[in-house]
């Protein structure tokens, strides 16, 4: 029989390396003849030093080709990656880390010493640079850094001692394997089922071991980071449930879910049990009123996660299970007796398991607590305990502001802390304070210290978190003990049938009989695959193909053959084979065994990670067997020649081919070829040290599907995604090569904004996906990065702060280093204020801002209209729906706000009620000017004075021609406040409600107070629009309907608006208005709307957008529907926002003057006229249409013009120029143009992700089952459906 193994590999002893492997596989008594083949073909290891580079799943594959037990046992001896060698090399990297940082600390603190003897204080630029590299090497929150007040001598003291006391934990190192680790740590709770009742004391109780200790086993680093986190409780019983869930659950499901998703509230529990005496001191009762804050920092050191087939029951439960099964064979009088045996191995082991991912570590806690104070007080008690938690910690990190004297209980973990600081005891004397650990040295209550004995010993750790994953124990009978049981089919039902009626949770078994078959059917059929030979491919793979496609109609999924068929080492090495038996076959044989592989692996095939060789099969499956001469490219513009050569050849075979055959032949020969030539451009990048070029085009690439290890593209390409590859090669790199001429770091920046952002389509790169971006990036670059870069890079959370990196980024390619340096002194003046105000103000702690508040102090004017309107304290995005959504006299009558101060709340209460007259809104004082305007005609009646006399008076005196007082808020200031100080959520409900009222919404907003501008692509991510569209076809009309689509995924053509003159004249939003609907309703304000007025403060540079809608009739002006968008104010004083809109529009629309012939204004009227684009020019001061223009470019004379004239001419040319012009943007394709433009989008923040995360995942649960499965699933509460 051939098989791969065997398949033209000889042992050559020629070769010394492997020759030394050959003998240390006699030495251990393995068979050479056979592993040494396995070895280099499966994993491609020739040497014996190579085996030390083996990832896990690597080694478990090849352990998984041993014949006996004891050939495991050599090889790991072989390998020398047992598992505790395993995991001392995983836990000695913290280890290393933690003395790094100690080591560059000690070096820090011996410079501070150096100016401190020099006679600097801590006020001087150098000494606060220091003491900030200082903080980041000891890992100290901003907020917890001595005091500026505090000498330096102290701050060098108190910082050594600590270093002292770490070093002295970190010498005391203690490390036991992996296997042992995992059954003593948290008392074995790693292994100990859970019992998923709706009762929070079920999930919380202590269960027996469920599961067996996997024999394949390894830690792994943590894949969650360290996070500090507050939570605050009105009852000690809430806080004793959430901390025992905390320690039994783990913290994804008891701080991220809530026990939602296990079907539980635990802040809705009533029962006050406690699982352990460290919070014995809550344990009494007040009659009045409660309040605990916690802050805890949650350290993650390791993870774990079971694979399906290694949960494996262990001995006890089996023996029950297999005790439950013989009372199953008895007489059906025992249904009582199954129920109660069914009770007890759910109470005593539990119904499920966590599969993970399980994370060891510790969490250090502070509480802060308050009892018997009045209900009133409850928000100051609460900013207070906030308060005095963040003076504790600060006193735990540098010894200053409260020192604490703590009897620490070393079997409770706990320590009650008394204060001793004159300054502070006032404060804390209000709280009880008390500090206590999960994991780590207890006899430790010193954050620092204790993190250091945390790393230095894994005997110390806890199960921090056990995931969120759970397998009912039936499954796990099905899938890994079907031999255990005469019918583990019979057993699974009872457990489903007796667990559905003890919870109300409704339990099934998946597939029931028809996945067993399925899987006994998958498991003969491998079977036989062992006995076939490389011989009639076709045919045996024809066999293959209708084998998957039985499993898919009896399951209606491909799980079964993902998971036993191809990880069958038997199936693999048979496609191996295949591939080796057909290389050398002829481009005509090869060409249907491809295929047919292609069906039978792709994309299944990137779902198994222990199948090594899949690389190498798909790689000959997506690459044709072409010419297979070696292909060299060594220039830039060679590579975007075969680029366009390659495209252009896909889009001629599109255009002529009728069936799918020809497509995709020509697609894997243009991803074969393009892999090729991109990984010989790299290589030869590479040797010329052109690292930056070479890191871009490897980043844009890889948004592509390029893998960097493979050399390939693991997706076909198409034309779409070769269009992205030349557009953003051809564009990067231009730019790239300009910015290094003029200075390095603006090429870095400009290098990390692109890899950390470029993307095809309109998708948004996710923060996980920037943190790989960030590392690959890192590791390619390594000391290469500008002092400029690397200070960006090295600043306080640069590392998950993506909208702070990449505006820092922005300002770098800008050459603007300056604005990137001064942030961390703004951060210094924020806190010195942030420290003034808590002493002067202590019930209301502002939260962290993103505007840096010196900038906002600068803008004086901004700052009094916010005191004006009263929404000082809402800046920036604090104002969130909560703050209006009050029952209020504005809101049963309809009536006028009294004062400035009243406006928003009036505003948002009409908007509430979709009041249109909400734009016009304006003080009743403002409207007694009619009023004083009367009485002073009454006054005049007897007067018998000319009229004209006072007229032509040059001498009157200008006090009575001037008001007196400041004028009135503008109506759009009044939107435009509200609008920054709200927040995300409260963003997108107002651009929802003006939407309705049919008004224009802000599509581009500069900040007021920083350069930033920002794309509030979030606001606008919600609304919907109808419309009809007619087409013409055969001469018929043809009716699209679009139906309550969402107007930011819709591509449709933009017509832009700007004026870059100050016309006295003409207004383009007058004519805006009258296009969209003929002043029926005015969608745009303009200077003849009531309350309008000069002294608009907050709308320049602002674009605002609205929408045409068809309604398929012959009076609709526009044949489909356009985006009308109009740039407030000159363009002449907005160029970025110019920019970005000849970039995403269809067609322009330009209002000048031919009388302005300033240089300005002539040389941007020309950059315009030269532009590819469509463009409409209105003259202001010119009465007819200027000549018949001809092409893209039209002019039109709009002075004294009849207003319905210039409509239908307006409309006439609009019409004709976008017939021609395309492709059409949405809304979510021009946030990537604003992005490119240093736009900041709001979808980006963090916020936003976090929700649309969410979002997305309840829409997959929606997707995954039926809608009455799911109600019965997710409400279970609800009780049994009525149909």
């Amino acid at each position: 029989m051939s098989t791969p193994g065997s398949n033209g590999v000889e042992l050559s002893h020629g070769d010394p390396r492997r020759r030394e492997l050959e003998e240390k596989l006699r030495e251990l008594g393995l068979d050479a003849q056979y592993w040494a083949p396995r070895l280099q073909e499966d994993l491609g290891v020739t040497s014996f030093q190579a085996l030390q580079h083996l990832q896990q799943r690597e080694i478990l594959k090849l352990k998984s080709q041993a014949n006996h037990p004891w050939e495991k046992r050599a090889l790991e001896k072989l390998l020398q990656l047992s598992s505790g060698q395993t995991s001392e090399k995983m836990q000695e990297k913290p280890w290393v880390t933690v003395k790094e940082r100690q080591e560059w600390a000690q070096l820090l603190l011996r410079e501070l010493r150096e100016m401190q003897v020099a006679g600097k204080s801590r006020q001087e630029v150098i000494v606060r640079e220091k003491e900030e590299e200082l903080r980041q090497a000891m890992e100290i929150p901003p907020n917890y850094w001595p005091l500026p007040e505090k000498p330096l001598m102290e701050v060098i003291e108190n910082m050594n001692k600590h270093l002292g006391l770490m070093e002295g934990t970190l010498s005391h190192r203690e490390n036991i394997p992996d296997r042992e680790l995992l059954k003593r740590v948290s008392g074995g709770l790693a292994l100990q089922g859970i019992y998923q009742t709706n009762h929070p004391e079920d999930l919380l109780g202590k269960r027996e071991e469920l599961l067996s200790l996997p024999e394949d086993f390894f830690l792994l680093s943590p894949a969650q980071g360290t996070r500090m986190e507050t939570k605050e409780f009105l009852s000690s019983h809430e806080e004793s449930m959430f901390t025992e869930s905390m320690e039994r659950l783990g913290f994804t499901v008891s701080f991220l879910a809530k026990g939602g998703g296990w079907g539980f509230n635990l802040e809705a529990s009533t029962n006050d049990t406690r699982s352990s005496d460290s919070r014995e001191v809550h344990k009494s009762r007040s009659e009045h009123t409660y309040s605990c804050t916690t802050k805890f920092c949650y350290i993650p050191l390791a993870s774990c996660h079971f694979s399906q087939d290694q949960l494996h029951l262990s001995r006890s439960a089996l023996q029950e299970l297999k005790k439950l099964e013989e009372l199953l064979s008895h007489s059906k009088d025992t249904e009582t007796h199954l129920k109660h045996r069914c009770e007890a191995f759910f109470q005593r082991f539990g119904s499920h398991v966590n599969q993970g991912p399980l994370h060891l570590g510790g969490v250090f806690w502070w509480k802060a607590v308050a009892e018997g104070f009045k209900a009133e007080e409850l928000q100051d008690v609460k900013n207070q305990a906030s308060e005095a938690l963040d003076m504790y910690i600060g006193g735990n990190y540098s010894g200053f502001g409260v020192t604490a004297a703590a009897t620490v209980n070393a079997s409770k973990s706990q320590s009650q802390m008394t204060s001793h600081n004159t300054s502070s005891t006032n404060l804390l004397a209000r709280f009880q304070m008390s500090v206590y650990q999960t994991g780590g040295p207890p006899e430790v209550d010193s954050l620092p210290q204790w993190k250091a004995g945390l790393v230095a010993s894994n005997h110390t750790w806890c199960v921090i978190d056990r995931g969120y994953q759970l397998v009912p124990v039936w499954d796990i009978i099905l899938y890994n003990h079907r031999e255990d049981f005469q019918d583990p089919l019979q057993v699974s039902r009872c457990l489903t049938d007796i667990y559905t009626v003890l919870t109300g949770r409704c339990a099934r078994i998946q597939d029931g009989e028809v996945l067993l078959s399925a899987v006994e059917d998958a498991r003969c059929f491998v079977e036989e695959v062992k006995s076939w030979e490389i011989t009639e491919p076709e045919e045996k793979l024809m066999k293959l193909l209708d084998f998957k496609q039985k499993l898919r109609e009896k399951t209606t999924n491909s799980n079964t053959w993902i998971n036993i068929c191809l990880k069958d080492l038997a199936l693999q090495q048979f496609l191996v084979g295949i591939v080796n038996f057909c290389k050398d076959f002829p481009v005509y044989e090869s060409k249907v065994i491809k295929s047919q592989l292609h069906s039978l692996l792709y994309p299944h095939v990137y779902q198994v990670e222990d199948f090594p060789q899949s690389k190498q099969i798909m790689q000959w499956v997506f690459h044709s067997a072409m010419e297979q001469q070696d292909i060299h490219v060594t220039e830039f513009a060679d590579f975007i020649h075969l680029l366009e050569k390659e495209k252009y050849n896909l889009l001629e075979i599109n255009h002529n081919s009728k069936t799918i055959g020809p497509m995709e032949e020509a697609q894997r020969k243009a991803t074969y070829k393009i892999s090729l030539s991109l990984s010989s451009f790299l290589k030869a990048l590479k040797q010329t040290e052109e690292s930056g070029t070479h890191l871009l085009l490897l980043s844009i690439a890889a948004a592509a599907g390029y893998m960097e290890e493979d050399q390939t593209f693991h997706y076909l390409l198409g034309c779409e995604e070769l269009n992205f590859l030349l557009c953003e090669m051809k564009e990067a790199h231009e730019k790239y090569q300009s910015l290094n001429k003029e200075h390095d770091y603006r090429a870095q920046a400009f290098l990390l904004f692109t890899g950390l952002t470029v993307t095809p389509g309109p998708m948004t790169v996710f923060a996980e996906e920037k943190m790989q971006r960030l590392k690959l990036m890192k590791s390619h670059m390594g000391q290469s990065w500008s002092k400029e870069v690397l200070h960006v890079l090295l600043k306080p959370r640069a590392s998950h702060d993506w909208e702070t990196l990449e505006k820092d980024l922005n300002f770098l390619i800008s050459g603007d280093y300056e604005a990137t340096v001064n942030c961390i002194q703004m951060d210094q003046v924020k806190k010195e204020l942030d420290c003034v105000s808590q002493r002067k103000k202590k019930n209301s702690e502002a939260e962290p801002s993103t505007i840096i508040h010196e900038e906002v102090i600068k803008n004086s004017q901004f700052l009094e209209l916010a005191k004006r309107l009263g929404l000082e304290h809402y800046y920036p995005r604090r104002m969130c729906r909560d703050d209006f959504h009050l029952i209020h006299k504005a809101s049963v009558h309809d009536s006028q706000p009294d004062t400035e101060k009243q406006l928003p709340f009036y505003f948002l209460q009409k908007l509430l009620m979709l009041d249109y007259r909400l734009r016009y809104l304006v003080c009743k004082d403002d409207g007694d000017t009619v009023g004083s305007e009367a009485l002073a005609l009454a006054d005049l009646e007897d007067d018998t004075s000319d009229p004209y006399d006072d007229l032509f008076d040059d001498k009157i005196t200008p006090s009575l021609l001037l008001s007196t007082g400041p004028p009135h808020i503008h109506p759009m200031d009044t939107q435009m406040m509200i609008f920054h100080c709200a927040d995300d959520f409260m963003r997108q409900y107002i651009s929802n409600k003006l939407s309705i009222c049919q008004f224009a919404l802000p599509l581009v907003v500069p900040n007021p107070c920083t350069s930033v501008i920002e794309f509030p692509l979030w606001s606008l991510s919600q609304i919907k629009r109808s419309w009809r569209e007619v087409e013409k076809s055969s001469g018929e009309d043809i009716v699209l309907n679009f139906n309550n689509q969402l107007i930011s995924q819709a591509p449709i053509p933009i017509v832009s608006f700007i004026r870059v003159v100050n016309s006295a004249f003409s207004s383009k939003s007058q004519i805006l208005n009258s296009l969209l609907s003929k002043h029926k309703h005015d969608a745009f304000f303009h200077h003849h709307c009531r309350g309008s007025s000069k002294s608009c403060l907050l709308m320049g540079g602002m674009v605002e957008i609205s929408w045409f809608c068809p309604g398929g009739r012959n009076e609709d002006r526009f044949e489909r529907c356009i985006a009308f968008t109009n740039l407030r104010g000159d363009a002449k004083d907005y160029e970025k926002q110019l920019r970005f809109l000849q970039e995403i529009a269809s067609v322009t629309v330009v209002l000048v003057s031919a009388s302005d012939k300033s240089e300005r204004t002539v040389q941007m009227v020309r950059d315009l006229w030269k532009s590819t684009k469509p463009f409409v020019y209105l003259f202001d001061d010119k009465e007819k249409s200027l000549g018949i223009d001809s092409g893209q470019k039209v002019r039109i004379g709009i002075r004294n013009r009849n207003e319905a004239e210039l409509r239908d001419e307006l409309t006439s040319v609009l019409n004709r120029l976008l017939k021609s012009s395309g492709p059409f943007l949405s809304l979510e394709q021009c946030a990537e143009v604003a992005r490119h433009h240093g736009f900041l989008v709001d979808v980006d923040r963090k916020e936003c992700q976090e929700a649309k995360g969410k979002a997305q995942a309840l829409l997959a649960i929606m997707e995954e089952m039926k809608l009455s499965e799911m109600k019965e699933r997710l409400l279970p509460l609800q009780g049994e459906l009525w149909h």
